[in-house]
């Protein structure tokens, strides 16, 4: 098929290769996101607000990110494992969970965005914004919690604090590795 289609638009090897690259992802994060929703088919609403949560902060911010395929599914199958089942069991109350979100966001102001070492550093100006969308957006789910009693938000409330984490850490892994 891509032969074909560098032939009829007579495009270059480079320009195949981003189109067969462009189709890798899409079917890769297609498929995970399949699999993962039929894992947590018992909480629709809640893995798609976490997923639309996390990506949001993951492209604000960034993050660690997986080397293979099976790497990226078994930690995002981790990630959501912890946020939609494992933590929402302890008993945390509203209040810590919204001073947690607070410190949440403070350290997403101090550790800004985090890129792989494999992709060029963002400037400031694109970093502060980036740093700010993703404030942004755990202000509005913030407003969310505290608004509405529900496993939705506190699923999103732990899917926040463990990015949190992870940027922290993939911070100073990357930081390392520079």
């Amino acid at each position: 098929m891509l032969t074909y289609i560098q032939k009829k638009y007579k495009f270059t090897d480079y320009q195949t290769a981003q189109l067969r690259y462009t189709f890798t992802i899409i079917f890769s994060e297609v498929s995970k996101f399949i699999i993962l929703l039929l894992i947590f088919h018992g909480q629709p609403a809640a893995f798609l607000y976490s997923l639309i949560l996390l990506g949001i902060l993951r492209l604000s911010v960034g993050g660690m990110h997986a080397k293979t395929y099976w790497g990226c599914f078994f930690a995002s199958l981790t990630f959501f494992y912890a946020a939609l089942i494992l933590l929402p069991q302890f008993r945390v109350t509203k209040t810590a969970l919204f001073l947690l979100l607070v410190g949440c966001m403070l350290i997403t102001c101090k550790t800004g965005a985090v890129s792989s070492p494999l992709r060029r550093e963002p400037g400031p100006d694109k970093k502060k914004r980036l740093v700010q969308q993703s404030l942004f957006t755990i202000f509005m789910h913030l407003i969310l919690f505290v608004l509405f009693d529900d496993k939705l938000f506190t699923a999103g409330s732990w899917i926040v604090i463990l990015q949190t984490i992870q940027l922290v850490i993939s911070k100073y892994y990357y930081v390392r590795r520079r």
